[in-house]
């Protein structure tokens, strides 16, 4: 969705709003109307609609107009549901995420020399620890993080690609990831109530040819730091 139509989309969701509202303030609207359509749960029905349809983020979009039919469902359809009665659906969603994940990244064999491996492939869970990574052709990897988490030390190593790719998963846990001064970062995880902070310093800034170091995945209640 460009622009234009993005624009178009929240303009008409303003006329339908602001209409109605003002059409309810004078009592020429039935009270179901106003009733339904000011109901809390469609704020999070609207935005997941429009982040689906402007594939703004279209994980985070899903998950708001799951959350918002999830909680209408009782008022619009009669369903006696309750939240506590369906956690046990997150443990589910989480092991599909990760079945996902694998099928999409399989692992790559790993190439030894020494002491050191070209790729990242870290579990914490329930404990953590310190990792070293020196290679000089680094090729990305996965993190996974759940109720612990590790310090991953990249800044003696480097790589022969433009753009690498760390794929996180961090529920109730997180890593702090320390980067050499030079490479760029690009942090595209989605978060939810949980977050990847930047907290890099620089002598100076990283030349336009520099490589990238991508971080995407999901982040649920837990973070990263990026460091160098």
């Amino acid at each position: 969705m460009n622009n234009l139509s993005k624009n178009a989309f929240i303009g008409i969701a303003f006329i339908v709003v602001g209409a109605v509202w003002a059409l309810d303030n004078i009592r020429l609207i039935p009270w179901q109307v106003s009733y339904y359509l000011f109901q809390w749960e469609n704020i999070l029905i609207g935005l997941g609609a429009f982040l689906l349809i402007s594939k703004e983020n279209v994980k985070v979009g899903g998950i708001l107009l799951a959350l918002g039919l999830f909680f209408v469902a009782d008022d619009w359809f009669r369903i006696d549901v309750h939240l506590w009665d369906l956690w046990p659906l997150a443990l589910v969603f989480v092991g599909i995420y990760l079945l996902n994940r694998n099928t999409n990244n399989p692992d790559e064999p790993y190439d030894t020399t020494g002491d050191d491996h070209d790729r990242i492939d870290d579990t914490a869970i329930f404990s953590g620890g310190d990792k070293v990574y020196n290679t000089q052709n680094f090729k990305g990897g996965n993190l996974t993080a759940v109720f612990g988490g590790s310090n991953i030390d990249l800044t003696t190593a480097n790589t022969q690609q433009e753009v690498v790719v760390i794929d996180v998963f961090y529920m109730f846990g997180g890593s702090k990831i320390r980067v050499p001064q030079h490479w760029h970062v690009d942090m595209r995880a989605t978060n939810i109530f949980g977050g990847i902070s930047d907290k890099r310093h620089f002598v100076n800034q990283p030349a336009e040819n520099s490589p990238r170091l991508v971080i995407k995945g999901l982040v649920i209640f837990g973070g990263a730091e990026i460091q160098n």
